[in-house]
């Protein structure tokens, strides 16, 4: 992480604030680019990216604030050490009078699938009906839920996944583990936020606190994962540590529904995931939901409305890189909308790239032409209009090169290759 930009406990820090963290890092392998060198106070987790949940894979470090940190041979669980460290965290910071900060960044449910027997068992037999009624049942609840507009159609399902009905009996148990086992790492993961929440209220502190959850990003179809280790593993069946795989393309499309693609795309598939927003009292219209456009650009600027911090010009003497996004209170706390200083919101990864303005959405997969969509009639992305609209894509294509100019966007391809370590 370079110093062009700075993290929420670095900008929280000088404003009076308790940074923790707990959870994954994956933005800095080695010093001084770890949580405690970036303005937390306390850390704890995974600084690598991935690993097996039950022990610490080869080459994947693990840290306690500034020093390396091994799991104990027996009894080690990671999502549960996340939650036990956070709420230890809190316990110990909640008397002093500072405000906390708390980033809590699980692993759950990212590959492997890994999960504890009793949390598996709750959920073994529920996906049997098949991830194509699951899909269909799905988008019809997400409609009666106000998340979807009825004229928005379910993407069909990738042609790279089989119809349920084709596989045989043995084959859907062993696909109905592989949803349960994922499945039992999002409950163990809530319930662990669940018991961070009632520590801050046996603290006293909930009320006061503004908590935001969201994915990071849209269901992984990754497979041969882990560098070699799937293929490495001695147990192909999903759950314990012996095991190492991945819920894969079939599930993923599941649980987009009713998108289109996966991780690393910048189609909705990929970049739409949920968002929920708590304060108590703070609120205006609790319990409602918004569909305004926000980005990840747009926690810092909320952080900062509601912290009263400052957002520095430079860090170490750098210049900073200025920010992208606008405050999410104006939508979240007084049910406004979210009025942007920039013409249009871009995104990149890996060579996939996207830009939205209003309802007009721009987007292409790494080597492959720019595609165009209205997502106020078309939100699941099935009719391109770029052949029938070449001068809006034409515009577009160069707010979006004026976007990754600014932000500094490199060509994936010109990349250097990554650093063996």
């Amino acid at each position: 992480m370079p110093d062009i930009c700075v993290t929420l406990a670095e900008v929280l820090k000088p404003a009076g604030y308790t940074t923790l963290m707990s959870g994954k890092w994956h933005v800095g392998e080695r010093r001084p680019h770890w949580p405690c060198d970036r303005g937390f106070d306390r850390y704890f987790g995974l600084i690598s990216g991935a690993t097996n949940y039950f022990r610490l894979d080869p080459g994947r470090t693990m840290a306690l604030d500034n020093e390396p940190w091994t799991p104990p041979r027996e009894g080690f669980y990671m999502t549960d050490a996340i939650t036990d460290h956070a709420v230890r965290m809190v316990r110990e910071a909640a008397p002093k009078q500072n405000p906390l900060f708390l980033y809590l960044a699980y692993t759950a449910p990212h590959w492997p699938l890994h999960a504890l027997p009793e949390d598996i068992d709750r959920y073994r037999g529920r996906y049997m009906k098949g991830w194509d009624r699951i899909r269909a049942e799905r988008h019809e609840r997400q409609i009666a839920m106000g998340l979807l507009d009825r004229a928005w159609p379910l993407a069909p399902r990738d042609e790279a996944v089989p119809a349920w009905d084709s596989l045989s009996q043995k084959e859907k148990e062993e696909w109905d583990l592989r949803m349960a086992v994922y499945a039992a790492q999002v409950d163990r993961m809530d319930r662990g936020i669940g018991r961070v929440l009632a520590e801050l209220e046996k603290a006293g502190r909930l009320d006061n606190t503004f908590v935001l959850f969201l994915s990071d990003n849209g269901g992984c179809h990754e497979e041969n994962i882990g560098g070699g280790l799937e293929k490495q593993a001695t147990n192909p069946v999903p759950g314990p540590a012996d095991s190492y795989t991945s819920y894969r393309r079939p599930w993923a499309n599941a649980s987009n529904t009713p998108f289109r693609f996966y991780k690393q795309s910048t189609h909705e598939g990929g970049i739409a995931t949920p968002a929920i927003a708590s304060w108590t009292r703070r609120i205006r219209q609790p319990g409602t939901i918004t569909h305004e456009a926000a980005h990840v650009v747009d926690v810092m600027p909320t952080v900062l409305r509601i912290s009263g911090a400052a957002y520095p010009r430079e860090n170490q003497g750098t210049p900073v890189q200025p920010l992208e996004g606008v405050s999410l209170t104006t939508c979240v706390v007084h049910g406004g909308g979210l009025p942007r200083n920039a013409p249009g919101l871009g995104w990149e990864h890996q060579g996939h790239k996207a830009y939205r303005q209003g309802n007009w959405k721009l987007v292409a997969n790494r080597g492959r032409p720019w595609e165009l969509y209205d997502l106020g009639a078309d939100r699941t992305e099935l009719d391109n209009l770029a052949a029938r609209q070449p001068k809006r894509v034409e515009q577009m294509a160069s707010e979006w090169k004026r976007w990754a100019e600014r932000c500094g966007v490199v060509e994936f391809d010109r990349l250097p290759p990554p650093v063996k370590r």
